[in-house]
């Protein structure tokens, strides 16, 4: 069971977060609570502060005013490096597809064999096996985007 599965691990808590950069208001008083079943869905314009907010709940910011807890306390740095955000233009390294969801886990102290298991195991997961040779800048957008939540999940 991971942190995603955890029913523990799931309880977020937004209370009075903003977020101001050179004076400039971007983000106010934002109460939330997610009780980490179902789906929650952040909807708004352009420019209206999604992103800046789902990095503040990932812990990728820090508010400049308000607290995020998970749990009724502040994320822990173990509980941080177990979540995963997936950007709109993913980020990918200049290697083959199967190669971009192994290194993570190299870096995280997944052995060899774990590694090339567990990637393969997420490239199926995801609909990419057969890309997994591939460099994965060449891939198409939609195969880059599966790669990149593959890459989140594992």
């Amino acid at each position: 069971m991971n942190a995603i599965d955890s029913p523990q691990s799931q309880r977020l808590i937004l209370e009075d977060v903003g977020f101001t950069i050179n004076g400039q208001v971007l983000l106010s008083a934002i109460d939330l609570e997610l009780a980490g079943h179902g789906c929650t869905v952040i909807l708004g314009p352009n420019g209206a502060g999604k992103s800046l907010l789902l990095r503040i709940c990932h812990g990728l910011l820090a508010p400049t005013s308000g607290s995020v807890r998970w749990n009724g306390a502040s994320p822990s740095k173990a509980l941080l490096r177990r979540q995963a955000m997936v950007f709109q233009r993913p980020v990918l390294l200049r290697r083959s597809a199967l190669s971009n969801i192994a290194y993570p886990l190299k870096l995280a102290g997944v052995g060899r064999e774990e590694r090339r298991f567990r990637a393969t195991e997420a490239l199926k997961r995801f609909g990419l096996a057969e890309v997994a040779s591939r460099p994965a800048r060449v891939l198409s957008g939609g195969e880059q985007q599966r790669l990149a939540l593959a890459r989140a999940w594992v």
